[in-house]
C-alpha cells in the first residue's frame, strides 16, 4: 500500500486532470494514494469517465497497480425494481471490463419513504448472486436526512440500512459510510455501531454539519479522530477514499493521510 497500514484513494470529481493518463499520474505519483474513484455518468467527459476510455483506464490500472472503484449515479427508488437491477446489471457489466472492486450507489428518493426503501432492497437483492460470482461489491451509500430541504432522500438513518441490508444475506452487498453526509444527521457513530458489521467503502469529506460542503479535511467540524477510531473499531480496514478537494498545496491531504496512519497505528 503506498499509503502505509490502510488503503486511501481519491475521487475523480474532487482533483483536476485532463486527461485518464493524468488522472493515474496524479494519483499516485503527485499525491500517493492507492486508486482512484472514477464517476460514471452517462454521455458525460470529464471528470467523469466517459465510455470510450474504458479501456484506457483498465490497462492503466493495470500497468500502475492502481485500484479503482466507480461512483453511478442511478435513482434505484425512482426507477422501481425491475429497471433499478437491470440498470445495476449493467454497471456490473462495465465493473468487469475495467476492473472495479466497488460499485457505490446511493438508493435514491422517493415520496414514500419505506416504500422507497423496499424499491431500493428488492433491486439490491435481486442482483447481489451476480455481484458476487463476479467479485464486485455493491455500496449503499448513506445520504442526507429524508426531510433535509424536502429532497427525499433515502438511507440516511441505521434503522433504513437495516431494514435494506439485514434481509440480504450477501458479502456482495454492503454499506458505503461518507462522513461528511453522517455528519450532517448527526448520526456517525450510531451507523458504525449498527451498520459497520456490512462497511465495505468510505468517503473522507468535512462539513459545518448543516450541508454538504466538502470541505477540505479538517476544515470542517467532523471530529475526525473520534470517528476514524470508531471506524477501526467496528474492523474497517480501507478502502478509504478522499472526497475533498485536493487544490493548490496538499496540506488537508497530508493532515487525512497522517491521522489515518495515527489511528490505524494505535
Amino acid at each position: 500500500m503506498l499509503t502505509g497500514n490502510v488503503p486511501v484513494t481519491i475521487s475523480c470529481l474532487h482533483y483536476e486532470w485532463e486527461t485518464v493518463a493524468e488522472a493515474f499520474d496524479r494519483c499516485a505519483n503527485e499525491f500517493g494514494l492507492d486508486g482512484i474513484e472514477f464517476s460514471l455518468h452517462p454521455d458525460s467527459g470529464h471528470p467523469h469517465l466517459p465510455e470510450d476510455e474504458y479501456d484506457l483506464a483498465r490497462e492503466l490500472a493495470e500497468e500502475s497497480g492502481l485500484r479503482l472503484s466507480a461512483h453511478v449515479w442511478d435513482n434505484p427508488a425512482q426507477l422501481g425494481a425491475a429497471d433499478a437491477a437491470e440498470r445495476l446489471l449493467g454497471w456490473l457489466d462495465v465493473a468487469r471490463e475495467v476492473g472495479f472492486r466497488h460499485v457505490i450507489v446511493h438508493g435514491g428518493s422517493h415520496n414514500d419513504q419505506w416504500r422507497g426503501i423496499e424499491i431500493t432492497r428488492e433491486a439490491l437483492a435481486s442482483i447481489a448472486p451476480e455481484y458476487e460470482a463476479a467479485g464486485v461489491i455493491l455500496c449503499l451509500e448513506n445520504h442526507y436526512a429524508y426531510d433535509y430541504r424536502e429532497q427525499h432522500e433515502l438511507f440516511s438513518t441505521s434503522e433504513e440500512f437495516r431494514a435494506a441490508l439485514d434481509a440480504i444475506d450477501s458479502p456482495a452487498v454492503a454499506f458505503c459510510l461518507d462522513y461528511g453526509h453522517s455528519h450532517m444527521t448527526g448520526n456517525t457513530l450510531d451507523l458504525l455501531e449498527r451498520v459497520g458489521h456490512r462497511l465495505a467503502y468510505t468517503h473522507l469529506a468535512d462539513n459545518m454539519g448543516e450541508h454538504d460542503d466538502h470541505l477540505a479535511f479538517g476544515r470542517g467540524t467532523v471530529p475526525w479522530r473520534e470517528v476514524l477510531a470508531a471506524t477501526r473499531a467496528a474492523g474497517f480496514r480501507g478502502p478509504f477514499t478522499v472526497e475533498f478537494p485536493v487544490r493548490g498545496d496538499h496540506q488537508a491531504l497530508r493532515q487525512c493521510l497522517k491521522l489515518l496512519e495515527e489511528v490505524y497505528s494505535e
